[in-house]
């Protein structure tokens, strides 16, 4: 219960803080900024006091004060407005309680739902189950949640590989990892921070629609298909079920056969809220932060405001370690649309005044960012061939290249051209930035796994999506009168929106369908987190459902590869693949030395562990049988 009030806490610092800066906003803008200030502010905030006294209850402390004397300073300077002014929404944001209603509330429930059947569901039996995204992504998001707490180390370590430290961007799990910490159950830590952000995101996607377009239908159409299109997958499945009607029916049965996941037809285009919402957290987390810090971007070079600017460059810098590849794609837009708005200065003093403001917003951004940067990106990415490679055509193998991304990005793509024409001069200007973002991520492979350039790519899509849905408005108002407007409108509405609502369906029936763990190993993950020491590390297979790391938050000799080898870190991985096989199945002298040179105390021993592995049972009864629970042992080096 403290955890989450500590983090209630946290959502009222921010929102003060958001009224503080933008006293002449509405109550939904200044809620959404004000969420954004208070989860970055925990999650981000934490860090410096860490640094000195760990993850721990004192640097919590500390941080509560510190964000109590900055409310304390805005609660003299700024007289608290009346609650009917609160309630009054500015016209110049664009969303009223109807909006809300209508729109965000639906689209956030909707989300809730989804993510309270797929994280740490409860299953038959008293163990725990996912739906069909959160099987594999999600263990590796809970052992970062529950080492961080465990272990109480800063900067923590990489729980799936002993001896390395954690580089992967960790700041929205570590953020769990303080209501976990100070006692919320393992589910609700990481759930509601989860429905908060989810929340604040689908506001953000509104709020930004609306500060590029001015227009409340094109903001909530662009909205409605963002988080619920998926491209034009859908025609499969339909020319599909004119011969074999399962051909439809198996998209909500089988695992990952959707018009958002259908790799044999080379769809490889996400439902934002089944594929990277719910399951990536990190992601979720960066569009949390690059959908505010576009519209303070956009703000900022129209009014000249060093407010803004001021605001920008905290929230920026703060980035790299929420999600590395938003922090790249704002970078980019950001250099690109510089030199434009600088040129559109016609005085000595503009053009210095302009420049001032730039440079304070970058020195913010290179001093918070630079040293997350050079302590974590630059030491996971630098000298290692897995990240940073020439790769043309992203995943694309068997398409044309324009009929790839037509079929993949539906609406979006198929309408690109006329609405880049329409668009403003502001609205070119940003196109420029996300462009040379596209050319970026199709010629270079920022990381292991190829697909995950989706990341960047998706921020293109956001905003190129916004236009079309403008452009799509304004083409609504241009047929007025002509017969037929009402039916061309459904099916385009049902054409952007139909492969994301299959997905969505496919999705919610998967919920708690999938087992993760059973209850001897939440049992038995429960028995080490309160039995072992913080820092033992343990022996375990390479399977991902592994509760020593995810459930108890122990740091183990070798993970799945699904983290490791995707980390950036697969030679590492194939070398101790073969030594923990060797370990298993060989002598009870071989494992002792093994587990001695590489500091391992315990050695587990589940039903994965049986399935992958030849084990030497002469070895097992050598060593020290701590606790068996079911299929479950833990053994200690003796």
């Amino acid at each position: 219960m403290l955890g989450i009030i500590i983090y209630i806490y946290f959502l009222f610092v921010g929102y003060a803080c958001s009224s503080f800066v933008f006293r002449e906003r509405g109550i939904y803008f200044r809620a959404w900024m004000g969420g954004i200030f208070g989860n970055v502010v925990l999650m981000a905030g934490i860090v410096i006091p860490s640094i000195f006294c760990g993850f721990s209850y004192i640097s919590h402390i500390i941080l509560i004060a510190a964000a109590a004397a900055g409310l304390g300073y805005m609660i003299k300077k700024e007289t608290p407005k009346g609650f009917a002014e609160l309630l009054k929404a500015s016209a110049d944001d664009g969303m009223d309680g109807r909006i809300f209603l209508a729109l965000v509330a639906p689209l956030a429930i909707l989300t809730g739902v989804l993510m309270t059947n797929h994280i740490l569901a409860p299953s038959a039996g008293g163990g725990y189950a996912s739906g069909q995204c959160t099987y594999g992504d999600l263990q590796m998001h809970l052992g970062f949640v529950t080492s961080i707490a465990e272990q109480g180390k800063f900067a923590p370590d990489y729980v799936f590989l002993s001896g390395h430290k954690l580089n992967y961007p960790f700041f929205v799990d570590m953020l769990s990892s303080s209501l976990y910490l100070f006692g919320t159950p393992l589910r609700w830590a990481v759930l509601l921070p989860s429905y908060a952000l989810s929340t604040l995101l689908i506001m953000g996607f509104y709020f930004v629609g609306y500060k590029l377009t001015g227009k409340r239908s094109a903001s909530v159409l662009a909205t409605a298909f963002f988080f619920l299109g998926g491209g034009f997958g859908f025609a499969y499945f339909l020319d599909g079920a004119k011969a074999d009607a399962t051909a439809f029916t198996r998209i909500f049965t089988d695992y990952y056969h959707t018009p958002t996941n259908f790799n044999e037809n080379n769809i490889r285009w996400a439902n934002p809220i089944c594929d990277m919402i719910i399951p990536q957290r990190t992601t979720m987390a960066g569009w949390c932060c690059i959908l505010p810090c576009i519209w303070l971007l956009i703000d900022a070079v129209k009014t000249k405001s060093r407010a803004a600017y001021i605001t920008l460059g905290i929230l920026s810098g703060c980035m790299p370690m929420i999600h590395t590849h938003s922090f790249l794609a704002l970078g980019i837009i950001c250099a690109v649309i510089f030199f434009p708005y600088i040129a559109d200065e016609k005085t000595a003093d503009g053009k210095k005044a302009f420049f001032i403001n730039w440079l304070i917003f970058g020195g913010i951004v290179a001093v918070m960012a630079a040293p997350q940067l050079i302590y974590w990106t630059f030491r996971q990415t630098g000298g290692n061939e897995s990240f940073l490679k020439y790769q043309f055509n992203w995943v694309n193998h068997n398409d044309p290249y324009l009929w790839f991304y037509l079929k993949n990005w539906g609406i979006a793509a198929l309408f690109a051209v006329p609405a880049v024409l329409k668009a403003d001069k502001g609205g070119k200007r940003l196109f420029c930035g996300c462009a040379l973002i596209f050319v970026v991520a199709e010629l270079i492979l920022f990381q292991p796994n190829e697909y995950d350039n989706n990341k960047l790519f998706f921020v293109v899509y956001m905003i190129l999506l916004i236009y079309v849905s403008d452009w799509l408005v304004y083409i609504w108002e241009k047929l007025r009168g002509v017969p037929g407007r009402a039916y061309l409108a459904a099916i385009t509405v049902i054409a952007g929106t139909l492969s994301g609502v299959l997905t969505i369906g496919r999705e919610y029936k998967s919920g708690a369908q999938y087992e993760t763990f059973n209850r001897d190993k939440i049992e038995m993950g429960e028995y080490i987190r309160e039995n072992t020491p913080k820092d033992a590390v343990f022996l375990t297979g390479y399977h991902h459902l592994d509760p020593v790391p995810t459930l108890a938050g122990r740091t183990i000799y070798l993970g799945s590869s699904l983290y490791v080898y995707f980390h950036g870190m697969g030679d590492e991985y194939n070398i101790r693949k073969n030594a923990v096989e060797e370990a298993y199945s060989g002598s009870y002298e071989g494992l002792r030395g093994f587990c001695e040179k590489n500091g391992i105390t315990y050695v587990y021993v589940g039903a994965n562990e049986r399935n992958d592995f030849n084990i030497n049972s002469d070895t097992l009864s050598r060593l020290e049988e701590v606790r068996t629970i079911g299929s479950e042992t833990l053994y200690k080096i003796k």
